[in-house]
């Protein structure tokens, strides 16, 4: 079975997307020991967003008539793809809603193996893998935000632990590294590293943050040294300082940023440069 990794050299990445030139620079109080990105509008700028953004959309017919033309399929058999694919994530949310797990986190390789299989496909040809992260890409393609990954090498530097709080699927870290030009394993922490995928259920679940705030806990840190980092008000912001945590709203263009009236006069960076003078650098 080929390595589903091999499908990323098929991936052109755009150049950086701009950010919001000039912006405020908040004050942290405490300096912060600890920063937790998240990824899809944060260090990254997607076409559409994170996989629950699609889901509500239920946008892509195109990409799954792509993926299964790539993949030796009907293009009827990519619109009844389109129409599986959605249906299975919805549901199995409202399952395990009734279990009080909301929002839930799917697998998404296994929804494409069951789909693969149904429609008369063999796994070990069409390995689920390759074919998520194609659809993936087709559907929401990635540029880093200008100014990320110099921001990341000097945070790293300063000592300043990183990490990821993210609602991502097994795909996201390698598309990651691969649009950064970096191997996130060596700037992100393991111990501080939250994906949803791994987790079952995603932001913004009490749990989620409840994690954070326990995991930092455990390394000796206090909840206020560690700043999340993230573009949506109701699936970072709020659910981080309701866990104790600092939060800041990255604001770095009018498509990626889900803004919570809340937030508008709330603590804000639009762009790197403005993070790393926040970080005292």
């Amino acid at each position: 079975m080929a390595n589903w990794l091999s499908i990323l050299q098929e991936f052109q990445i755009d150049e950086p997307a701009p950010t919001r030139p000039k912006g405020p620079v908040p004050t942290l109080e405490p300096s912060p020991k600890a920063i937790l990105f998240d990824v899809y509008g944060t260090l990254v700028c997607p076409q559409v967003g994170d996989l629950d953004e699609q889901v509500r959309l239920a946008s892509g017919e195109e990409s799954f008539i792509a993926t299964a033309e790539r993949f030796g399929f009907s293009k009827e058999m990519g619109i009844k793809w389109h129409k599986w694919f959605f249906e299975i994530i919805i549901s199995e949310h409202r399952e395990e809603e009734k279990k009080g797990i909301a929002p839930a986190e799917v697998q998404v390789d296994r929804i494409w193996t069951e789909m693969i299989v149904r429609a008369g496909g063999d796994p070990t040809v069409s390995p689920p893998r390759m074919v998520a992260a194609y659809r993936e890409w087709m559907a929401n393609p990635i540029r880093p935000f200008f100014g990320a990954v110099e921001a990341l090498f000097k945070l790293k530097r300063s000592g300043i632990m990183l990490g990821l709080a993210s609602n991502s699927q097994f795909y996201t870290l390698p598309i990651l590294g691969k649009v950064l030009g970096i191997e996130p394993e060596e700037f992100f922490e393991a111990e501080l590293t939250f994906l949803s995928f791994h987790l079952g259920f995603s932001k913004p679940s009490p749990y989620f943050f409840r994690l954070v705030r326990t995991r930092a806990l455990n390394l000796g840190l206090r909840p206020e040294e560690v700043v999340v980092v993230g573009n949506d008000c109701d699936n970072d912001i709020l659910p981080a300082k309701a866990h104790g945590l600092q939060a800041l709203l990255f604001w770095g263009n009018a498509q990626s940023v889900r803004m919570g009236e809340i937030t508008r006069k709330g603590p804000m960076v639009t762009n790197y440069e403005a993070l790393l003078k926040a970080c005292g650098m």
